[in-house]
């Protein structure tokens, strides 16, 4: 049986079972205008167009806003920053655009010296009287330097703002699910980019994980694999500036 997040006036009440919520609308506990979202939903939707609002008992009328109530709990926003209805789900051709952005940079950082490297190195293994040249060592030097860079940018980005260089290049960005907060470095960069990609290196079976996951993008609500161990998704605009 479906569990549900409730949420009134910007403030999670919890999470309950389907009769629990059915119960509560009788009882007056829960309103037919309060938010409820659960896992297969795209965004938070009003309880009333998932549950019957038929017994409904007479709901207290809403404090004028800035009234004070002294038996209030502290409020804590669902979506800081925006509603679920400001949010769209990136489209697939912005993610695969992003991810080749993210390649060739990572051609132009790493690719080119590389390619260099391995030039001279088989000259070197040919070579009657081997002499480690200067642009080999050039080459070495650009390509540690190149992959420090590369992680460094990634790391900063997706901690701070939840994207790659090319989510940012075209709009889009990661954030938690179903809430949209910027994932911050564990949900970013260990759970959905390390744990994925130990995953994907395992022998023989990586390569079909690696598969599968790509092919859960066309699901409805746009999540693959790597998404649902991070507990994110990948939605459009730039973060909003604190």
């Amino acid at each position: 049986m479906s569990q549900y997040h409730i949420a009134r006036d910007g403030q999670q009440l919890g999470v309950y079972a389907e009769q629990d919520i059915q119960s509560g609308l009788s009882s007056g506990s829960f309103r037919g205008t309060d938010l409820c979202w659960t896992e297969g939903m795209g965004e938070w939707a009003p309880v009333s167009t998932r549950f019957s609002v038929e017994s409904l008992v007479a709901q207290p009328a809403p404090q004028a806003e800035g009234a004070y109530n002294p038996y209030a709990a502290p409020r804590a926003n669902v979506v800081p920053a925006y509603t679920a209805s400001d949010v769209q789900l990136a489209s697939l051709g912005k993610r695969l655009g992003a991810a080749i952005l993210d390649g060739l940079l990572a051609v132009v950082l790493l690719g080119v010296p590389y390619g260099f490297l391995m030039a001279e190195l088989d000259g070197f293994d040919k070579s009657p009287s081997p002499e480690f040249s200067s642009t080999a060592m050039i080459a070495t030097g650009a390509l540690i330097i190149g992959f420090l860079a590369l992680l460094v940018i990634n790391i900063v980005l997706l901690t701070t703002r939840g994207q790659t260089p090319g989510k940012m290049w075209l709009g889009i960005r990661i954030v938690t699910h179903p809430d949209n907060q910027k994932p911050g470095f564990v949900k970013a960069c260990l759970l959905r980019a390390f744990v994925n990609g130990i995953i994907g290196a395992v022998p023989c079976l990586g390569p079909i994980y690696s598969l599968v996951d790509i092919c859960f993008i066309f699901r409805e609500d746009r999540r693959c694999i790597h998404d649902l161990i991070a507990g994110t998704h990948v939605i459009e605009g730039n973060p909003p500036k604190d």
